[in-house]
């Protein structure tokens, strides 16, 4: 079983050990690691796969059908998703069989035929035992376009996995040799994809880490995320949204409109696609910010030098370009670990933003307790720190029933009278 993958394996299993066939829906943006979740599930599983081509249904069956005559397969040359599915599922067996669909919004964002056409099959066929699992990286579209496409259909889809990024506390536990400032550092470029924490030299440091897979001439990741980003319609336009977003200072529309010249209502279109593509994220009312680590670094240090990058070795860039910035971009980063631990603790996390600009949680548990929240980051929180927290609570009006401090090297010894039921410090290495 895979690492941090324990409840979307259970999920799975529960699904293929079911009498009859299931149809699943199991999505996440790239690198998220579905293709292994569902590789290792397949596992000693009699299982057929299929990618589909962005092309129309009709192509699509085509190709199939091409592909099943080259596995020696006996069917037509123009065939009906009815043969296909006949093909794929063959004779009738004791073990279910596994179908796995890759990109399959494909099949749908042109019309709904392939999925009348898999419904009927397997509703007149009961003798057939199928788990089909539909995958995609376009979360967006599932969560917020596919049901209206296929209207009632939905109802025949036994259920949906969405296959998020894993937590910083899967890192510790995958690597666990490593001090906890370099994994949180990593975790800052890479975020939850443990695709690219296979990449990870763990005896080298972060500089030589991020050298060797972003900055040397052979690096593959910044054109494999260069790729991604060229599926996109108008990819000029994206690229621009995304590097004014990655300057920290270009999060609100209207400084996005003044830098980009582009209209508000197109910027507005813009963004909705890329939060659709799980990209971008609306942290604050009207404040938007990259939401994936890898692209993030990729727009805030690479996408604006670009000259120097091609031209300069990987140490000398990093020195230039890199170094200096990069603990304000592992703030941001511990941030979001940070929230990814209090929405485990408590029911409701909200991010506001106080005095001078800076920004805390408040959160509430089930009975309704108000909790405020402090992210120094890696450096010793002083008491300058905690009256500052103080002067933003009372900037806006926030009354709180307890105080909790992330620092990751101790706190001041004048605040250690503070630490007491109501004031506490965590860790994210805990």
């Amino acid at each position: 079983m895979l690492t941090g993958r324990e409840q979307e394996t259970a999920f799975l299993e529960n699904h293929y050990k079911r009498p009859g066939s299931q149809i699943l829906v199991v999505y996440g943006q790239r690198g998220v690691g579905k293709t292994a979740l569902l590789t290792a599930f397949a596992e000693k599983k009699q299982t057929i796969r299929y990618t589909a081509p962005n092309c129309s249904s009709r192509e699509m069956c085509y190709q199939w059908g091409q592909e099943l005559r080259e596995q020696g397969k006996e069917i037509s040359r123009n065939p009906s998703w009815k043969e296909v599915l006949q093909c794929v599922s063959g004779e009738k067996s004791d073990r279910k069989k596994v179908l796995i669909i890759e990109n399959f919004h494909y099949l749908l964002k042109g019309d709904t035929f392939f999925l009348q056409e898999l419904i009927r099959y397997l509703k007149e066929h009961r003798e057939v035992s199928l788990l089909v699992i539909l995958t995609t990286y376009a979360s967006g579209w599932v969560e917020n376009s596919m049901i209206s496409k296929i209207g009632n259909l939905a109802f025949s889809v036994s259920g949906f996995l969405k296959v998020k990024e894993l937590p910083f506390s899967v890192m510790r536990r995958i690597f666990p040799g490593g001090t906890l400032q370099k994994s949180i550092e990593l975790y800052a470029v890479l975020g939850g994809m443990p695709g690219l924490w296979k990449l990870l030299e763990l005896s080298a440091s972060v500089e030589e880490n991020l050298t060797t897979l972003f900055l040397e001439k052979n690096s593959f990741l910044p054109e494999l995320m260069i790729k991604w980003l060229s599926e996109l319609r108008e990819t000029a336009v994206y690229n621009t949204i995304l590097a004014t977003i990655a300057d920290e200072k270009n999060g609100k529309l209207n400084a996005m409109y003044a830098r980009t010249g582009f209209s508000r209502a197109k910027i507005s279109v813009y963004l909705k696609n890329l939060m659709e593509l799980e990209l971008v994220e609306k942290v604050l009312p009207g404040t938007y910010e990259i939401s994936n680590s890898f692209i993030r670094f990729y727009f805030r240090f690479l996408f604006p030098h670009q000259t120097a990058w091609r031209r300069d070795n990987g140490r000398a860039f990093y020195e230039t370009y890199i170094r200096e910035d990069y603990s304000s971009f592992v703030r941001s980063a511990y941030r979001r670990i940070c929230q990814e631990i209090l929405q485990a603790d408590f029911h409701t996390v909200e991010l506001k933003k106080a005095a001078q600009g800076r920004t805390y949680f408040l959160c509430k548990d089930t009975a309704g307790k108000k909790i405020a929240v402090d992210y120094s980051g890696t450096v010793c929180y002083t008491s300058e720190d905690y009256d500052a927290l103080q002067t933003a609570l009372k900037s806006i009006r926030m009354e709180t029933d307890e105080i909790i401090i992330f620092c990751e090297n101790g706190y001041e010894n004048a605040l250690a009278e503070k630490v007491s039921g109501k004031l506490q410090f965590r860790s994210v290495g805990v």
